[in-house]
C-alpha cells in the first residue's frame, strides 16, 4: 500500500478533498493510506512554541528546527525510508515526472510549513526535498500537500478506471491536453467540431495532436519550445 504521512500543525485539514471522488474511493479500498503527525503533540518541550520570528528580522513566523527535526528523526529511526517532501515557494518546480517517481516508491512524508516557512536547518539535517507547486505563495503547506498527494494517488494502479486516460492528459507527452467535448452536439450556438463526430480515429488523433500543440504554444510557450527542440533533435 502506498503510504502518506503528513507532519502538520493542522491535521484537521486532511483528508479534505482527498476523501472524495476517485482518491476517496481508493482510500476506502486501501489502495493508499494517510496518517498525521500533529506537531504540537510531538514536541519534546511542551512549553516551547513550534515557531518563532525570522532571525535577522522580517514578517511571519518560522517553524523551529529543534521542534521539527526530532519528529522526523523518530520516523527515520523506525526504518522509514520514504522521501521527505517540503512544499515551499523556493523549491524545485513540481511536475508529472516527479509524481511518477514518488508513486514508484513506498510513499512520501510531507512536512507542511505555515505562514513564512521553516528553519532551513530542517532541510539541511533531514535532506528534505523542497517542492514548489507553482509561481505563487500560499498561506500554508497543507494546501500544496493536498495537490501533491492527489497528483500521486491518481497514478497508483487501480485508482483510475481507464489507465489509458492517464496518457492522454496534460504533461504526459510534454504537451497540454487537447479540448474535450461531450453531449449535446450543439448548445447555444457552440458546436462540437465535426471531426470528432466523423468516426475516423486516425483523423481524430491528428486533430487532437494539432490542438495539443496549439494549446501548448498559446498557454505554455516554455513547454512548446521544449517540444520543438525535441522534434529538431529527432530530425
Amino acid at each position: 500500500m502506498w503510504k502518506v504521512t503528513v507532519i502538520t500543525s493542522t491535521p484537521e485539514i486532511f483528508p479534505g478533498p482527498l476523501g472524495f471522488s476517485i482518491t476517496g474511493k481508493a482510500l476506502d479500498d486501501n489502495l493508499w493510506s494517510i496518517d498525521y503527525v500533529q506537531i504540537e503533540k510531538h514536541k519534546d518541550k511542551k512549553k516551547i512554541k513550534i515557531d518563532g520570528p525570522p532571525t535577522g528580522g522580517g514578517p511571519g513566523m518560522i517553524l523551529r528546527a529543534d521542534i521539527i527535526i526530532p519528529v522526523i528523526q523518530r520516523l527515520r529511526k523506525s526504518g522509514d525510508t520514504r522521501p521527505l517532501i517540503i512544499p515551499a515557494a523556493r523549491g524545485i518546480k513540481y511536475q508529472q515526472s516527479i509524481a511518477k517517481e514518488f508513486v514508484a516508491g513506498e510513499g512520501i512524508i510531507i512536512l507542511c510549513g505555515r505562514f513564512e516557512g521553516i528553519d532551513h536547518r530542517i532541510v539541511q539535517a533531514t535532506n528534505g526535498l523542497e517542492i514548489s507547486t507553482g509561481d505563487f505563495v500560499l498561506t500554508n503547506g497543507d494546501i500544496a500537500a493536498i495537490n501533491i498527494i492527489d497528483s500521486c494517488v491518481r497514478l497508483i494502479d487501480g485508482v483510475m478506471n481507464k489507465k489509458e486516460s492517464q496518457f492522454s492528459e496534460s504533461f504526459e507527452d510534454g504537451l497540454l491536453e487537447y479540448p474535450q467535448y461531450t453531449l449535446p452536439r450543439e448548445y447555444d450556438g457552440y458546436q462540437t467540431p465535426d471531426i470528432l463526430l466523423s468516426g475516423n480515429h486516425k483523423k481524430i488523433s491528428e486533430w487532437r495532436m494539432t490542438q495539443s500543440i496549439e494549446t501548448t504554444k498559446q498557454n505554455r510557450p516554455d513547454l512548446y519550445q521544449i517540444h520543438q527542440d525535441k522534434l529538431k533533435k529527432i530530425k
